[in-house]
């Protein structure tokens, strides 16, 4: 039996804010700046991460509202994104660094199965169908590899 999906797009705001906390109290800014020799602002940080937890709460109220493809589509990229594919952006850390990355245990005891129980919601209750799902999750990794490259990493100077 899988959880209902209107309920479970209720608790990704709440699971994002969680992580934002525990990135802050364990010192992800200043953790991201010693891996990537580019410090990273705490204004920056929160300010960005205050914005996207609006964005969130904004597309679960879209997503709840209309119960619309689009809408869903949306809010299912923008969570694979900022949680599945934020959890494993914290897992690459911990491999390529070789020590642990502020965020990991949100990432893993919360976004992880939330999302795996997210996706599992969605087609059992063809919210949207699989392909639109695949799509929303390979969108949500783009999102989050450009989120990666360009505010920690500086790709291109940025």
């Amino acid at each position: 039996m899988t959880a209902s999906y209107y309920r479970l797009i209720r608790w990704l705001p709440v699971a994002f804010a969680a992580h934002v906390a525990e990135e802050y109290l364990t010192g992800f800014p200043g953790y991201a700046g010693e891996i990537s020799g580019h410090a990273m602002d705490l204004p920056l940080f929160l300010g960005g991460n205050i914005a996207f937890i609006a964005i969130m709460a904004a597309l679960v109220g879209w997503a709840a509202r209309t119960r619309g493809a689009t809408a869903n589509f949306w809010l299912l990229a923008w969570a694979a994104g900022n949680l599945f594919w934020n959890f494993v952006f914290h897992l690459v850390l911990v491999l390529s660094f070789d020590r642990s990355s502020p965020g990991l245990v949100t990432g893993t005891l919360i976004y992880f199965p939330l999302s795996l129980a997210l996706w599992q919601a969605t087609l059992a209750e063809r919210i949207v169908r699989a392909p639109m799902l695949i799509g929303a999750i390979l969108l949500g990794g783009a999102y989050m590899g450009a989120v990666a490259a360009f505010s920690i990493f500086h790709l291109g100077g940025l």
